[in-house]
């Protein structure tokens, strides 16, 4: 029933509040569970509400158990869940990319200002 409430909150600042608030420990914790129990479903919507979620702002520290999680599933017995874990980690890696070279690109800027 968490997992459906997330899905329906459109607010980013309360979805932010979820994953400050240790969110992504506890889906990781239930992905992990899932996995070992091969609860398909419960993984299937997990993954869903990872897509979900503004996942740039949680903690890196809560982004590493999460990214090693999703990577385990990979390589899973149902194609729909490897597939699924693939195309996550992908849509995470060009998204941290993004933001790397935002993050460069205002550093850069900051400089030339700072030297006009």
């Amino acid at each position: 029933e968490l997992m459906e409430w997330i899905m329906q909150i459109q607010d980013s600042s309360v979805l932010i509040w979820f994953l400050s608030k240790g969110g992504v420990l506890i889906l990781t914790t239930w992905l992990s569970q899932a996995a070992v129990e091969e609860q398909t479903s419960v993984i299937l919507l997990i993954l869903k509400v990872l897509c979900h979620l503004p996942l740039h702002k949680a903690s890196p520290e809560n982004m590493s158990a999460i990214l090693q999680s999703v990577n385990g599933l990979r390589f899973y017995r149902t194609s729909d869940i490897s597939n699924r874990a693939k195309g996550l980690l992908s849509r995470w890696t060009k998204l941290f990319a993004k933001i790397q070279a935002m993050k460069k690109q205002n550093r850069n800027n900051s400089q030339i200002d700072s030297q006009s």
